[in-house]
């Protein structure tokens, strides 16, 4: 009887002894298993980052280059104003052209125009009467 348990308690070890091995297997496989996917993982993060300094560089980018465009409308902008400013003044609301053309040329941008030769003429400047009409008035007695 002493051998018919001892036989028993072997085979019971043996089935746990097997039992672990194939579960240190099993845990062995599954670990390798999540290393791989931290891996990938570590790389879809990095991936990740990498684009969004990308992105980042871009936006930064964008905001020189609209802010340099912001500066050059309101140059611009400026130098229309200072165009406009003689004809609010202007009693008649006739433009001055040479007052224009002054302020105009003043702006860095259009100082290539003075050596051009920009002209203006000065019959634009004058106002002039309507004229009275050579047709007779039909109605005027009615």
């Amino acid at each position: 009887m002493s051998t018919t348990i001892e036989e028993s308690i072997v085979s019971v070890l043996d089935d746990h002894v097997e039992r672990a091995i194939s579960t240190v297997q099993q845990l062995r496989a599954n670990k390798l298993e999540l290393e791989a996917e931290v891996a990938r993982l570590q790389n879809v993060v990095l991936e990740r980052d990498r684009r969004i300094q990308e992105l980042e560089g871009d936006l930064e980018f964008e905001r020189l280059a609209s802010s340099e465009e912001r500066a050059d409308i309101q140059e611009r902008l400026a130098g229309l104003m200072a165009v406009l400013e003689p004809s609010e003044t202007s009693s008649e609301g006739v433009v001055d052209f040479e007052e224009a053309t002054e302020a105009h040329e003043a702006t860095p941008e259009h100082a290539a125009e003075d050596a051009i030769g920009f002209e203006t003429e000065t019959e634009a400047h004058e106002t002039h009467e309507p004229e009275a009409s050579a047709a007779p008035k039909v109605f005027s007695g009615l």
